[in-house]
């Protein structure tokens, strides 16, 4: 049995993991035009950036529809697709024939560098089993869910509570799982746990499933699992008694994120990208949300909801990091089964049922990639991503109602409402900002991904388009905290634009209220919480003046007030639940049906 590579798979700065740059790639690369394409199961995406008046800016981008029904086939072609419709657009050719033009021609045609990202073919599929109680499970689950793989979890999945292990659940559970890797967990349970877990991977590897395992035990445990599987399956090893944690989880989430580039280069070889440089989804999210975080001094949350679900935070000096690469509203959408029906019920403003959500997931299911076209299919689109949200800011380890004054959501789906999208994003986050003041924002043109693949080995470059063409300003929120009766008043205020023009408001406990300000435009904003009520984590009844440098920006949707109090509740009463959901609605005017 090998050992587990424990070195840093990157280096911590201020808490926020920044990936190093590659050998050979330390410095600004020289190149003008730059194509980034971000594919997965839902769409193939081509982006051109390119340099406008000596800095590098965004250009196009050129879609096509879903590459391949899942399981992920081919993307070649909606790969082509996207580049075409790039070239139509643009005037510019890029490609000659099967082959991309590099370096890019005097006349414009042609690119300089091209980079791949996204979840070009399907995720790894790992499961951790544990014998026995420990709080490295959660460590190592964590690691695993980091990286471009789905992961069954023992922990969470079977029914023991107590670290034993029964056979017949073991085996069924595996059987459905499938996973290509297995992360082995020993932390105590009796010799006859450690066998049955053995015995059950051992039957799984014969059949052609498990090509891989790690096993993180002491030496013992190691020599046993080396008898029963090293012979059938590549094994590596570490005792988690002489290695640190956070060293173990770190070498698991690098070995993953390795295996993944390699079978996304394995299928590249010999086709149009081979060239291209890969960088994960996950990976690239993270440099931007640190970048972010860095340069604007803000508490940052990410969130991709396209073909699987990643959230990756920045508060203060630390980061945190999660993807689930099963779970969206697409191709992974009847994973979605997982989140007992009754939370997302909670959440619709309409007098249905718990069966009623799970047959719109599995009708969802037979048509993954269809426009939502009515408002009942966005609302309950909307219900199940607010709960999955909820679940991400959990298993990211972020605490409840965190604190986050920038959200940077990824680009809307066709047909989408932005506000519905703000309102899911303040419901299933429920930021609750020390100062009160949370700024939502969209990247519309999907560049989180490709410009964080572009920072893998010219962060320059990325940085100049992320600060002139990235997010899109959708709302400046006002979180009030505290509680009263419904109806009582929660904070009055003021908001004076630069012309002179000035609106005075009140918003009543549990309700929001907007205040239209058009982006580019700027505000002093005054608040006045009434008693037992707060801006933010401010004192109760502190008058808050938001001017000068911290004078409130105009967005697509403007201000808004949320004095809904933190932890957001909804009554248990069903008809009260309906109405209240239907007044934050028609509060931010959005259709209840």
């Amino acid at each position: 049995m090998t050992g587990i590579n424990v070195e840093r798979s990157s280096e911590i700065r201020g808490g926020v993991d920044v990936y190093p740059t590659p050998a050979g790639e330390s410095g600004p690369q020289t190149r003008d035009a730059v194509l980034v394409v971000d594919v997965d199961g839902a769409a193939a995406r081509a982006l051109l950036f390119d340099m406008v008046e000596g800095a590098p800016r965004f250009v196009a981008v050129g879609v096509s529809s879903s590459t391949a029904v899942p399981p992920l086939g081919d993307p070649a072609p909606g790969i082509v697709r996207a580049i075409r419709d790039l070239e139509t657009q643009t005037g510019r050719a890029l490609l000659d024939g099967e082959q991309l033009i590099t370096p890019q021609r005097p006349n414009g045609d042609g690119i300089d560098a091209c980079f791949l990202t996204g979840m070009p073919v399907p995720p790894l599929r790992a499961a951790l089993i544990t014998v026995g109680q420990s709080d490295l499970r959660r460590e190592l689950a964590s690691a695993v869910r980091r990286t471009t793989t789905v992961l069954a979890d023992s922990g969470e999945d079977l029914p023991e509570g107590d670290g034993t292990v029964s056979s017949t659940a073991l085996r069924e559970w595996l059987a459905q799982a499938r996973p290509e890797t297995v992360v082995l967990l020993c932390a105590g349970g009796t010799p006859d746990d450690w066998t049955v877990v053995l015995d059950a991977v051992a039957d799984l590897a014969r059949d052609g499933v498990v090509k891989s395992g790690i096993v993180v035990a002491d030496d013992a445990h190691q020599q046993q699992a080396a008898t029963a599987l090293g012979n059938i399956i590549d094994l590596s090893g570490t005792d988690p008694s002489a290695v640190d944690t956070r060293e173990i989880a770190s070498a698991l989430e690098s070995e993953l994120g390795a295996a993944y580039a390699r079978r996304v280069s394995e299928a590249f070889t010999g086709k149009l990208l081979a060239a291209a440089r890969f960088v994960d989804r996950p990976r690239a999210m993270q440099s931007v949300t640190a970048f972010l975080n860095r340069r604007m001094g803000r508490n940052v949350l990410a969130v991709s909801m396209s073909e699987g679900t990643i959230l990756h935070a920045a508060v203060g000096t630390r980061g945190a990091a999660v993807h689930r690469a099963e779970r969206d509203l697409s191709g992974g959408v009847r994973s979605l089964l997982a989140i007992p029906p009754e939370d997302v019920l909670r959440w619709l403003p309409a007098r249905t049922s718990t069966e009623d959500v799970t047959q719109w997931i599995l009708n969802r299911a037979l048509r993954p990639f269809t426009v939502m076209e009515s408002q009942a299919d966005r609302l309950m689109a909307a219900a199940l991503q607010r709960e999955l949200l909820a679940r991400l800011v959990r298993d990211a380890g972020l605490s409840e109602q965190p604190d986050v004054d920038l959200i940077a959501a990824g680009p809307a789906s066709p047909g989408e409402s932005l506000m519905l999208t703000v309102l899911t994003l303040l419901d299933g986050i429920q930021p609750t900002p020390a100062a009160g003041v949370v700024s939502v924002a969209a990247d519309l043109e999907g560049m989180m991904a490709p410009a964080g693949a572009i920072a893998a080995s010219d962060p320059a470059y990325a940085r100049e388009v992320l600060e002139q063409d990235f997010l899109t300003p959708l709302a400046t929120c006002i979180v009030i905290t505290g509680s009263a009766p419904e109806g009582a008043l929660a904070v009055r205020g003021e908001l004076r634009r630069e012309g002179g023009e000035t609106t005075r408001f009140s918003v009543p406990a549990g309700s929001l209220h907007r205040l239209p300000l058009p982006e580019g435009e700027s505000a002093t904003l005054i608040l006045e919480p009434e008693p037992g009520f707060a801006v933010g984590k401010r004192e109760p009844g502190e008058v808050v003046r938001l001017e000068g440098e911290q004078q409130v920006f105009g967005a697509e949707l403007g201000i808004i007030i949320d004095a809904r109090g933190r932890p957001l509740t909804l009554p248990d009463d069903r008809e009260a639940r309906v109405a209240r959901l239907q007044s934050w609605l028609a509060d931010l005017g959005v259709p209840a049906e």
